[in-house]
């Protein structure tokens, strides 16, 4: 109730991810990507406790208004890991930095801290974790004019898509199919244009398991069969038992979605096809 977040996505978030004014506490977050050794951790650890208080410093007027006024006693860096003496002993010299600054937004016994989860107790961690166990986007489908603007210029992707789905359905119904096809490749893209966005690791986890599906399905060639919708519900079943296994934050139906792009995609170029009719 007494946290609250700063976005960084306009205009930069002061040095600070979430503030507490009842404490007069900010909080910045911070994982290094891994795997790296301590020392390099450490290094990047102090690195970013260095800019960001200097972001503190040079926005010290609007942090005192977010702080009613009040004089901020704290500011702790949030890291998944701390492993170092190193990063203590910057603490303090940054601790002393700032004091020494004098500056009016600042308590004048204010410190600065890291502390990871071993700081907390276990049963306050397990609860957050499991608060932000499930990643759930909610990604709108794409408009008309977004399907009829892509249809424009993918007139060689239409066309094998065309050709494809017919062995799955009957010629009145393959233009429906193929709609339905680049709505799902579109949605599925625009998915993975999120999670890129929002979260990094997630993505790289998501798109590597779709390229080693995608690699050995043009290796081996498709699951399932004989038909058309048999070879189909094999491979969505395995990409999306793929997906919830190297990502298993993702929700189910972001796995799905993700999974329908993906295979719509596969059909429009290579490397899925399915036997003729006879």
């Amino acid at each position: 109730m007494n946290v609250q977040k700063i976005p960084a996505a306009h205009k930069g978030d002061y040095g600070i991810d979430y503030y507490c004014t009842k404490e007069a506490v900010a909080y910045q977050c911070y994982a290094v990507e891994e795997p790296v050794d301590i020392a390099a951790r450490a290094e990047r650890q102090k690195r970013k406790i260095t800019t960001d208080l200097g972001k503190l410093l040079a926005n010290h007027i609007e942090i005192g208004k977010l702080f009613l006024g009040a004089p901020v006693k704290h500011w702790v860096l949030l890291a998944p890991l701390h492993d170092s003496k190193e990063v203590n002993l910057h603490c303090a010299k940054k601790t002393g930095d700032l004091r020494k600054a004098q500056c009016s937004t600042l308590d004048p016994l204010f410190d600065v801290a890291i502390q990871d989860p071993s700081s907390f107790p276990a049963e306050v961690v397990a609860a957050g974790m499991s608060s932000l166990s499930t990643v759930k986007l909610a990604i709108p489908s794409p408009s008309q004019e977004q399907l009829e603007a892509w249809a424009v210029g993918s007139s060689d992707l239409l066309a094998n898509a065309t050709q494809k789905l017919k062995k799955r359905v009957g010629v009145g119904e393959v233009q429906a199919a193929v709609a339905e096809a680049i709505a799902s490749f579109l949605h599925g893209n625009a998915m993975l244009d999120a999670l890129r966005t929002g979260s990094p690791d997630l993505h790289e986890k998501v798109t590597l398991a779709i390229k080693s599906r995608a690699r050995r399905l043009q290796f081996a060639g498709p699951q399932g069969g004989p038909s058309a919708g048999a070879i189909l519900h094999t491979e969505l079943d395995a990409l999306i038992s793929a997906l919830k296994s190297a990502a298993p934050s993702l929700s189910e139906e972001n796995a799905e979605q993700i999974a329908y792009g993906s295979i719509s995609e596969w059909i429009m170029l290579c490397p899925l096809d399915f036997p003729d009719v006879e």
